[in-house]
């Protein structure tokens, strides 16, 4: 279990380094833009998805870059995600979320970790989230859809921006 803890960790370390440079290129290319997207600070959302491996989560998005096409945010969740036949449980995630696109249909690609403890034995697992998809969000807030195809199989989520 530990050799598997290390290597997801690390896995998440190298996708948390390569989010956190593309975030300082962007910033860096959108440095010389005067036109930025108007895009709610807030959204709130729950999404559940699966095919060999299952996850539903409560999900609260944080505002803290936009550009004039790209806008970031942090992402903090609560639900459960397991894998068929293995481990699971109920757990927290943290992640990194860009949506491209100007006006209500984005492009979105998250990046993060799931952290839970697994229901059986309880013991500690992690597992990446690694998900894109596509976002339905107006400008000025209200509903989002997103569908999504990640680490963890397909998915939907309904929500709330504001």
């Amino acid at each position: 279990m530990k050799s598997y803890l290390f290597h997801a960790v690390s896995f998440f370390l190298k996708i948390l380094f390569v989010s956190v440079l593309l975030f300082f290129v962007n910033a860096n290319s959108q440095a010389q833009s005067n036109m930025t997207s108007t895009l709610s600070k807030n959204n709130f959302y729950v999404d559940a998805g699966g095919h060999f491996a299952g996850q539903a989560s409560i999900n609260l998005e944080r505002l803290f870059y936009t550009g004039e096409k790209t806008a970031w945010y942090a992402r903090a969740g609560l639900g459960g995600a397991g894998i068929i036949m293995a481990n699971g449980g109920l757990g927290g995630l943290g992640a990194v979320t860009m949506l491209t696109g100007r006006g209500n249909k984005h492009f979105e690609m998250n990046c993060g970790a799931f952290i839970g403890k697994e229901s059986d034995d309880n013991d500690i697992f992690v597992f990446p989230l690694i998900d894109l998809g596509y976002r339905y969000q107006k400008p000025e807030g209200g509903f989002i859809f997103r569908a999504k195809l990640g680490f963890l199989g397909l998915g939907i989520g309904l929500g709330y921006a504001f």
